[in-house]
């Protein structure tokens, strides 16, 4: 196959290495296999900048983009829909779709991995028009992600991990809660709650929050009922080893939409982490099969 190799030099896994190196061994790894390769190594908005421009020009069978979750949501948005199907190499702290996808998150068995992986569909999602392939998350999170970006640029992962953990102090403390009105496939219903979270398709249990399977064709839907500082405590650590669809804290259901209504004109949320700013309503819908990616040989 003919594939371009974007690489996100800023990643985690590469930051403080030789970026140079990394990318030269993936290149080898791919050749190897007989594939045809173009790579591409750069940095942040210009790594996503290239994946969109590969992808609309339609001259390669696959993307494989190198990066952290938020790159890698970027490049999904620009493939999905398109014939340029996208492959995940993980250099972020998470890695969120690479597990879904049961890619390996050692970088060379990654490559290894998709340079003998087939192509397949898979879905993904949209909240008011814009794609994401994780989760939207609307509440507690949002604040979160928006208290985060207030400290300063970090320079490691374990710095990273700790301006979270000073985040997260910061906002349990005084949740704000939320008016919502919500509309599924089967139900109508009115909530009062400090978060919400669509995910595209359902989270798995017992590990990070990410969904098993990624054809399924539905939205999952988690609406917590914590109220104290406490209770946010125990719904924040069930969540982050998979425990969210047993939770008594945490409601949740599936359906192939979900319309949110709420009074102000705007709402802060993250989409696959990143702070946006919706309107209303907001209207969540899943989109099977809209994306191609290359995937481990099953």
């Amino acid at each position: 196959m003919k594939i371009a190799i974007v690489l996100n030099s800023g990643a985690g896994t590469l930051r403080g290495g030789d970026p140079g190196a990394v990318a030269a061994r993936i290149s080898d790894i791919f050749r190897e296999a007989g594939h045809e390769v173009e790579t591409t190594l750069a940095s942040g908005g210009e790594a996503v900048a290239a994946i969109r421009r590969i992808a609309a020009a339609g001259t390669v069978e696959v993307v494989v983009a190198g990066g952290g979750d938020g790159t890698i949501s970027a490049a999904a948005t620009a493939c999905a829909g398109s014939d340029t199907a996208l492959g995940v190499l993980p250099l972020g702290t998470m890695n969120l779709f690479a597990r879904s996808l049961h890619i390996p998150l050692s970088v060379d068995k990654a490559a290894e991995a998709l340079a003998r992986g087939t192509i397949r569909r898979v879905d993904v999602a949209r909240v008011n028009g814009r794609t994401f392939i994780h989760a939207l998350s609307i509440g507690f999170h949002a604040a979160l992600v928006e208290e985060r970006e207030k400290a300063p640029t970090y320079n490691s992962r374990l710095q990273k991990m700790a301006g979270s953990v000073r985040s997260w102090w910061q906002v349990i403390r005084t949740p704000r809660r939320l008016s919502l009105s919500i509309r599924t496939d089967h139900k109508t219903m009115e909530r009062d709650t400090i978060g919400l979270v669509v995910s595209n398709n359902v989270l798995g249990i017992g590990h990070l929050p990410y969904a098993d399977r990624l054809d399924a064709g539905v939205l999952g839907l988690y609406i917590t009922t914590a109220r104290t500082p406490a209770e946010i405590a125990r719904v924040t650590a069930e969540a982050a080893v998979g425990l969210v669809s047993m939770s008594p804290l945490i409601e949740h259901l599936t359906s192939q939409g979900v319309d949110i209504r709420f009074p102000r004109h705007h709402l802060k949320a993250t989409v696959d982490g990143e702070l946006v700013r919706l309107s209303r309503p907001i209207s969540v819908e899943s989109v099977p099969g809209a994306l191609k990616v290359l995937a481990p040989a099953e």
